[in-house]
């Protein structure tokens, strides 16, 4: 690659983050359903022809945000699965890394999971090309506590005697119902009673008894 086109390649993936920026603060502000490109093109100071010229529609604009969201807490995951020294240790890395990639700014969670819950209409339509780019993300964060798991009961399976996978799913299921429940009392400004590392500290032990012979 020339250094030219480098530069004009540079310059495209910033507009294009750009955009995406301009794209969450219209969402945060206005919801899903009022969400338009025309609503975004105002917003970045760009034409709607613009937009498209990145983004064919809505959706793939959509789409891009979520991903991205989705990307960060799974490379997050993985990282702190990596420092794990066993399965139990994975699994608890699972679940404290969930929430500290989405409780300081439980926006980016609501965006990622609740939009499309509660939008009566206009919710992101995911392509099946989509999904395929979702998948190994999926892989990504819960590959490694999986493998760890599988490991450690060649010896003697783990009393919950469930699939490793399947396992370092609830994991990550359960740290998002406790996010879930973050952004419902900071919305009405009732806070949990317990602290986020109380909350983490008592669910990973849970997994972890239940990840141990």
């Amino acid at each position: 690659m020339t250094p030219r086109i480098a530069r004009r390649e540079r310059r495209r993936e910033a507009s294009r983050e750009e955009i995406v920026d301009a794209a969450r603060r219209v969402l945060l502000r206005r919801g899903i359903v009022s969400t338009t490109l025309d609503a975004v093109a105002e917003e970045v100071g760009l034409t709607k022809a613009a937009i498209y010229y990145y983004f064919p529609s809505k959706d793939a604009l959509l789409f891009e945000l979520i991903f991205g969201i989705y990307a960060r807490n799974a490379q997050a995951v993985h990282d702190g699965v990596e420092r794990a020294a066993d399965g139990p240790a994975a699994l608890r890395a699972v679940i404290r890394e969930t929430l500290k990639g989405y409780a300081p700014n439980l926006d980016d969670f609501r965006l990622a999971f609740l939009h499309n819950q509660v939008a009566v209409a206009g919710g992101v339509t995911i392509a099946a090309e989509q999904f395929e780019r979702i998948r190994p993300l999926n892989d990504l964060a819960y590959s490694g506590a999986a493998a760890k798991l599988a490991e450690d009961w060649k010896a003697a399976p783990g009393r919950a005697d469930v699939d490793p996978r399947l396992m370092t799913f609830l994991a990550n299921m359960a740290a998002v119902g406790l996010l879930t429940m973050k952004g419902m009392v900071e919305h009405v400004g009732d806070p949990l009673r317990y602290s986020d590392d109380e909350l983490v500290e008592g669910l990973s032990r849970i997994f972890e008894a239940a990840a141990r012979p």
